[in-house]
């Protein structure tokens, strides 16, 4: 996974792995509340923020993967990081098959 082929995780040059950030699953409805109200989000109904905050999780795991594999980069929350995979598949131009792969 790359930075520039999953627009949910935000990638900043420079740290040190030491300043990576790692988020604890558990602690995700937490971090989701801070996230809609840091990017102004608004959902449809009480589905499609399910939808979206299952999304949110699965690319908290996204970060913690990148920030513990990539050393030359680190990944953190962003505007994108709600996105489903169809989202980020459609913003990005991406086949499904080609998506699938990152």
């Amino acid at each position: 996974m790359v930075a520039s082929s999953t627009n949910s995780v935000k990638m900043a040059a420079g740290k040190s792995s030491s300043e990576k950030p790692y988020y604890k699953i558990e602690d995700a409805p937490q971090l989701f509340k801070k996230f809609i109200k840091d990017y102004d989000r608004k959902y449809a109904n009480d589905e499609d923020r399910k939808i979206h905050y299952d999304a949110f999780v699965r690319n908290l795991a996204k970060i913690n993967k990148a920030n513990a594999t990539i050393p030359e980069a680190t990944f953190d929350i962003n505007k994108y990081s709600d996105f489903t995979r169809e989202e980020s598949r459609q913003m990005l131009g991406l086949s499904k098959r080609i998506y699938e792969c990152y």
